[in-house]
């Protein structure tokens, strides 16, 4: 009897780079244009995977741990998430980002007190498929970004 695949398992083979390029396709199973370890200068910033469809853009950090970590911790990686993906929105022809973590294992974690969506690999499909649902996920607008610059 032949087992479905255990996403996490077989990611635990792959190393950081390896897990980037199978984030990378499962993002364009679903449809999406990517755009790996997008680099932004003064100040140097990098954005892991980028993910793009006709409304919507994805800033992705790729976590890929040997083990968890703390929500402090995760709250601090978030931060600085937030802030890459809205230098990102600035520099790319989308009008808004999402940012996200997304991560070997399956965090206890899901959506962060700041609104970052933490991503287990193994749930990459459901939440790619459902994250406008929730109602709660952080969403960037290139608009507001204009306007607290006025």
């Amino acid at each position: 009897m032949v087992s479905a695949l255990d996403a996490e398992a077989f990611s635990s083979t792959l190393d950081w780079k390896q897990f980037e390029g199978l984030a990378e396709l499962a993002l364009r199973s679903f449809g999406y244009d990517t755009i790996k370890n997008y680099r932004l200068t003064k100040p140097r910033l990098e954005i892991d995977l980028v993910a793009i469809s006709a409304k919507v853009a994805f800033g992705i950090d790729c976590k890929h741990w040997k083990r968890t970590v703390g929500q402090a911790t995760m709250l601090a990686i978030a931060q600085k998430q937030i802030k890459r993906c809205k230098r990102l929105l600035e520099n790319i022809g989308v009008e808004t980002i999402v940012p996200v973590i997304l991560t070997w294992h399956d965090e206890q974690l899901q959506v962060l007190e700041n609104g970052v969506a933490v991503v287990p690999i193994q749930k990459i499909s459901d939440f790619f498929l459902n994250w406008e649902s929730t109602g709660v996920i952080k969403v960037i607008k290139k608009s507001e970004l204009t306007e607290r610059n006025c």
